[in-house]
């Protein structure tokens, strides 16, 4: 389990930039997850 930090998105947010994301490529798996990409992503800024 990760550490919850006030940047973190919510999930409505997260939600609104979900359409955005292109989906994996076929035949592939993602190995992250995407919440925790942008979670991370804007922790930094």
């Amino acid at each position: 389990m990760s550490k919850v930090y006030p940047s973190n998105l919510t999930q409505a947010q997260f939600e609104l930039l979900q359409d955005l994301i292109p989906d994996a490529k076929p035949g592939g798996v993602r190995a992250v997850s995407i919440y925790g990409l942008f979670s991370m992503r804007f922790s930094m800024c």
